[in-house]
């Protein structure tokens, strides 16, 4: 994250006092871990500025299309009943973003990493431009500048901060922690009054980057990206190996995503007759299917 502090610098002249920010503090909640194999459920956010306590709420659930593990409804009570008539990601993260209205509007999450690429996968398999919008992320900046929390989870965190409780693990209840977060910590840190100051602490990210330098793609990598992206644009099938055994596998391709350095294929798969992810490098003998 460190190595883009410099551009996140180049904006200062806009964002010279966090006051004047339209900030979007947000939440995913999903059916696993990886934004590449698992799905939303649910994803909000609260709209606001650091001196107004007046604020705006958009909630959603999601229908993932897919069961919700035991393990995750664990988590966020999140059930398959709950989400059986609600809308999918393909409306919801969309609606999302028109209730932002504000391509200036920086979003802010905890852990913002995560959120971030259940945000990027979607826009990817919506085929639509990546927003550019810059995102706080308080679980770096708690990290820097809370250094005597037990730890820095969110729950710890609103406890450490004496601040209102209420509910965890649901996303709009998650969004309202995150709201509260940044603005206890602005009040509580007289340095912290443009964005530069923020962009110090390495607490920015962007939504439409990388984060990271990523290493040079592998020409077989490269190769396989190129047939992907030509059976994309005319919307055909391709055939290939996958981890070098068993049958050969002929999907169409929906989505080519990269996470972490990694590039995915999300694609129709023709003999499962439903969506299956596959990482390019462990794909070989890739060719035009018609």
């Amino acid at each position: 994250m460190n190595t883009l502090n410099t551009e996140r610098v180049s904006i200062v002249d806009a964002f010279e006092n966090l006051m004047d920010i339209e900030f979007v503090s947000f939440d995913t909640e999903t059916t696993g871990l990886s934004p590449i194999a698992a799905k939303l459920v649910e994803l909000s956010g609260v709209k606001f500025r650091l001196g107004d306590d007046h604020f705006e709420t958009f909630s959603q659930l999601i229908n993932p299309e897919c069961d919700i593990p035991y393990e995750a409804t664990a988590v966020h009570g999140i059930t398959q009943e709950m989400v059986a008539n609600c809308p999918t990601y393909v409306e919801v993260v969309p609606q999302f973003f028109d209730w932002i209205n504000n391509s200036q509007a920086v979003l802010v999450a905890h852990n913002a990493p995560f959120d971030v690429g259940f945000l990027r996968v979607a826009f990817a398999k919506l085929k639509l431009e990546t927003p550019p919008h810059y995102v706080v992320d308080t679980l770096t900046l708690t990290r820097q500048l809370l250094t005597d929390a037990p730890n820095h989870q969110l729950g710890t965190i609103v406890q450490f901060l004496e601040l209102e409780e209420g509910g965890y693990h649901r996303a709009l209840a998650d969004s309202h922690h995150v709201r509260n977060i940044l603005r206890k910590i602005t009040k509580m840190n007289d340095s912290l009054k443009g964005w530069k100051d923020l962009c110090e602490l390495y607490s920015i990210l962007k939504l439409d980057e990388e984060l990271d330098l990523l290493p040079p793609v592998p020409a077989f990598v490269q190769e396989s990206i190129d047939l992907i992206n030509a059976a994309l644009e005319r919307d055909g099938a391709i055939a290939f190996r996958y981890n070098s055994l068993g049958r050969e596998r002929k999907v169409k391709p929906q989505a080519l995503i990269q996470n972490r350095g990694i590039y995915y294929l999300t694609a129709y798969c023709f003999h499962f007759a439903a969506e299956r992810t596959f990482r390019l490098d462990r794909m070989s003998n890739l060719r035009h299917h018609e």
